[in-house]
């Protein structure tokens, strides 16, 4: 993202929280330590948060 809309914005946000809760889930903090499961679990609840987010918003504002 160049530009972010305020939408794509509080998508990171929500993104940020979602990932954070994860990490704190599995009580690690040292991200070398992750396993090849804990990692692609991370990045799925992050970029499904972020999806979920972005449908929601452009469903209540179309960005058209």
């Amino acid at each position: 993202m160049i530009k972010p809309n305020n939408h794509e914005i509080d998508g990171l946000a929500a993104a940020c929280q979602s990932g954070g809760a994860y990490v704190e889930s599995i009580a690690k903090t040292d991200l070398a330590t992750f396993s090849e499961n804990e990692w692609a679990t991370l990045i799925e609840v992050i970029v499904t948060s972020f999806q979920d987010h972005l449908r929601t918003a452009y469903a209540d504002d179309p960005p058209f």
